[in-house]
């Protein structure tokens, strides 16, 4: 018998006992197909300039646990913005990868652009550094971001990466998310 709780599922074995599934909701995710990671290569072109795009298209919440960037030559500080208003302008079409091989395609509306894509409004709720690399240094600045608590974009919600400082700075980035059950 499978017995069904808010987040929770457990089964009665043939002895009568109790079995419990304790998967983190990103291991649930990943066996619903419902956990990607897409990957972007923009150059923002100019300061405030909105460079990538991701709006939650599905009925349940998006959780964005972990942000990956790399700059080759620059210091470059991004915003992360929620809540943002407006279509992105002139954006280019990116496709999130199913982190189980073979999965189901995410329902979001993602975007990069070379330059603005004209978006407003939202909160910043958080601020990312990556630091150029010094002269004869070998490291070449990227860094990774882990969410304890992951940035939560419900359904029909969009956010924005913004550059706020070094607009010519190259930026690859991976981007990953997961929908909650």
């Amino acid at each position: 018998m499978r017995i069904n709780g808010n987040a929770y599922t457990a089964e009665v074995t043939k002895q009568s006992r109790l079995q419990t599934d304790n998967k983190t909701p990103l291991e649930i995710a990943v066996d619903n197909q419902d956990a990607y990671a897409v990957i972007f290569e923009q150059d923002s072109g100019a300061v405030t300039s909105d460079f990538f795009y991701l709006k939650n298209t599905s009925a349940k919440n998006l959780k964005i646990y972990k942000i990956m960037l790399h700059t080759i030559t620059l210091d470059v500080d991004i915003a992360i913005t929620t809540g943002v208003t407006g279509t992105p302008t002139a954006g280019t079409a990116l496709t999130p990868a199913n982190l189980l091989a073979g999965g189901k395609a995410a329902d979001v509306d993602c975007q990069g652009k070379d330059g603005d894509m004209a978006l407003t409004g939202g909160s910043t709720v958080d601020l990312l550094y990556l630091h150029q690399r010094a002269s004869g240094e070998a490291y070449v600045g990227g860094q990774t971001w882990n969410y304890p608590a992951p940035i939560t974009l419900p359904p029909n919600t969009a956010m924005v990466l913004n550059v706020n400082i070094d607009p010519t700075a190259d930026v690859d980035g991976t981007l990953y998310f997961y929908f909650e059950e």
